[in-house]
């Protein structure tokens, strides 16, 4: 009797370990062609939703901090995806480069995001000119590490 109870408290724990096991951790280890499809379809989903996020226009600043929230959150995401691959060593340094500079863009769009909660329209102004003058530099970085798709839309990141 003693066994079972200890089997079946055991049980648990170790299927939990196991599913734990499984899940998230760890960067993917990835070929340099294998980032470049990633990176791109990343970046293409991103460059889909902020498509759709950009189809109407903010009417007021009120809408313009919603929009811009929501093209944040985006840009996150693909950072996030690119960020989890681990690419040859080669192209590690080149890669969080990109990201950073990916990564300053994004915190361009927060003083934007914060600009148009203030109703500064001058702050949001000077948010989106400092996005859209670091695009060459991204797409530049982008173009370096192979792909063809991340940073060749000026409006995203």
């Amino acid at each position: 009797m003693i066994r079972v109870r200890s089997l079946a408290l055991v049980l648990p724990v170790l299927a939990i370990g196991l599913f734990g096991a499984g899940c998230g951790g760890g960067k993917q280890s990835v070929t340099a062609a294998e980032l470049d499809q990633k990176a791109d379809q990343a970046c293409q989903e991103e460059q889909d939703r902020f498509k759709e996020i950009q189809a109407t226009p903010p009417a007021n600043a009120s809408e313009a901090a919603d929009q811009t929230k929501e093209l944040i959150q985006v840009a996150e995401s693909a950072s996030s995806t690119i960020d989890d691959l681990e690419p040859p060593d080669a192209l590690r340094e080149p890669l969080q480069i990109y990201l950073s500079a990916r990564d300053d863009a994004i915190g361009q769009m927060k003083k934007g995001q914060d600009a148009a909660e203030n109703q500064d329209s001058a702050g949001y102004g000077a948010a989106q000119a400092a996005v859209t003058k670091s695009a060459p530099e991204r797409k530049r970085l982008a173009d370096s590490l192979g792909f063809k798709v991340c940073s060749t839309n000026a409006g995203a990141v």
